[in-house]
């Protein structure tokens, strides 16, 4: 139990908006919680410290209140005394805050390895969050955030043991279930090589036939954390035997890939996937990885609100197109005023007219003109998607990027579904 450095963020009641009462099942405690976030990320705390109870057996409270006893012994029998009364797990642990007293309590099979770590666990926190400020409004956020991760990091290195398989060699193609021959899996790994040694992100294929009892986030975050490939990457999960897809997304791929724009390559590869096109299928994944790293760069990320890439072209593509519109046009009236070096101009439409050689003989009404309502082809319903409950990245629930913490307590974007 170490003393805080006293920060009473008095600043940011700038920011306050509606607070947020907490609930029964809240693992983020806060006296005043929209002082310090949004009440969209303390929801998106909560979700996620509540999905990491589900999947890993852990159960993490973050409190902070100025309101409990601020001495040593009143925070630690406040932090006991929670966990006591409301932790359910295997491994529990309770970051407790007063003003300028912090504890962590634990219980379970890590709680050792909690109490060792408990000064890195708090820094880990407070070295993100006392940057708050009116230019970094999210610290507080992210700090409580990388608390927990590291949290989960060190608890599951005890006690987690995942079933799914590691690529010991960072395979960017693993093809466990038999789909691609040998001279498509080489021709689809060049590909895939081809995005890493251009952007630096791993661009991944996974094929199998059991997820090994795993959920699909699951496998799909596992072996790419655990495989050790890159900070930024992205990892197409395919089980065939259950006809379901997964996407998993890190780092700057978390960005570049919103949950829209998944959706949209997932349809652009569904027809060959349904069709048994396998390579076909990841040929188009590899093509749109590539556009959409492209487009991400260029702060052209592709989503719910900007749903295809803006076409580059150019002033000199604009200049040289001109100049042969130009040309192609002079070259043509000049032919056909040759072709017409034999004729006069006439002063009056009379001349034109040949006698008696108009006849109306019939009427009839006709469709010169019609109106079109398209509508927008319906979206994969999401009940079909197997993400998981998570925090929202730019843009809330309509756009960006759903994210959640996986076993390894990274962050991961990305969704799945089945075809």
């Amino acid at each position: 139990m170490k003393k805080l450095c006293k920060f009473i963020l008095i600043a940011l009641l700038s920011f306050s908006c509606i607070l947020a009462v907490n609930g029964e099942s809240d693992h983020v405690i806060i006296e005043e919680p929209t002082d310090f976030m949004s009440s969209q990320q303390y929801e998106d705390l909560n979700e996620d410290l509540q999905q990491i109870k589900e999947n890993y057996d852990i159960d993490i409270y973050f409190i902070y209140d100025t309101r409990i006893d601020n001495t040593e012994t009143g925070v630690k029998k406040y932090a006991e005394d929670f966990l006591k009364n409301n932790a359910s797990a295997t491994n529990n642990v309770a970051i407790v805050m007063s003003s300028n007293v912090y504890y962590v309590a634990a219980d379970g099979p890590a709680s050792s390895e909690v109490v060792k770590n408990e000064e890195a666990i708090f820094n880990k926190f407070y070295s993100r969050a006392s940057s708050v400020s009116a230019s970094d409004p999210n610290a507080f956020y992210e700090g409580i955030k990388d608390c927990y991760q590291y949290v989960v990091k060190f608890v599951n290195e005890v006690s987690y043991e995942s079933e799914a398989p590691v690529s010991t060699l960072k395979a960017l193609v693993n093809d466990y279930a038999d789909l691609l021959s040998d001279n498509e899996e080489e021709k689809l790994n060049r590909k895939l090589q081809k995005i890493k040694d251009k952007y630096g992100f791993d661009a991944v294929v996974v094929t199998t036939d059991s997820f090994n009892g795993m959920s699909a986030r699951d496998y799909a975050d596992d072996l790419y954390d655990y495989s050790q490939y890159g900070q930024d990457g992205i990892l197409f999960l395919l089980n065939m035997s259950e006809r379901s897809w997964y996407v998993s997304t890190k780092g700057k791929a978390i960005d570049y890939f919103t949950d829209y724009g998944i959706d949209e390559i997932f349809d652009d590869m569904a027809d060959d996937l349904s069709a048994g096109k396998y390579y076909d299928a990841f040929v188009i994944y590899a093509d749109r990885v590539d556009k959409y790293i492209l487009n991400g760069e260029k702060g052209d990320i592709i989503d719910i609100d900007n749903t295809k890439p803006k076409a580059t072209f150019g002033v000199v593509n604009v200049m040289i197109s001109a100049i042969f519109g130009a040309i192609s046009s002079l070259i043509t009236s000049l032919s056909l005023k040759g072709k017409m070096a034999n004729t006069r101009r006439q002063t009056s439409a009379r001349n034109y007219i040949v006698n008696n050689s108009f006849y109306v003989n019939g009427a009839s009404d006709m469709l010169v003109n019609r109106h079109v309502t398209r509508t927008m082809r319906p979206r994969n319903n999401p009940s079909n998607h197997t993400q998981g409950p998570s925090s929202h990245m730019g843009g809330g629930f309509s756009g960006g990027s759903h994210t959640h913490t996986s076993s390894s307590g990274s962050s991961h974007g990305g969704h799945g579904g089945h075809f």
